[in-house]
């Protein structure tokens, strides 16, 4: 299960001719990267998570935009692997709904995705 210290939308983009909001999450557990969750609106008020990314950046090494290191890398398939308790797509699910209801992300993603 990943723990969400922080988390905030960055910026609005297109994802495979779908339109995404692009939320930057901090883990809130020692040793978890750093996220980039791309969420799309399905209907008002109803979101899927279509990409996540590992974002392993290092500000101090990676302090401009290079995609020929692995500082960012998809693991959209591998991030929910499931438990004892929770299948794989009820981790996302769960994930999903913490991300959403973290701090004013609902509030950002309706206003964002209404323009």
């Amino acid at each position: 299960m990943y723990y969400i210290k922080d988390a905030k939308v960055r910026r609005m983009t297109e994802l495979d001719g779908v339109r995404c909001a692009e939320i930057g999450v901090l883990p809130g557990a020692v040793g978890d990267p750093a996220l980039l969750a791309y969420v799309a609106e399905q209907t008002p008020g109803c979101y899927d998570l279509i990409r996540l990314i590992r974002n392993d950046a290092d500000t101090e090494l990676d302090w401009y935009d290079n995609s020929m290191h692995q500082a960012y890398i998809d693991v959209t398939m591998q991030a929910f692997e499931g438990s004892f308790f929770l299948t794989a797509d009820e981790e996302r699910d769960l994930f999903l709904r913490d991300l959403i209801s973290f701090g004013n992300i609902e509030e950002d993603l309706r206003s964002r995705f209404a323009k």
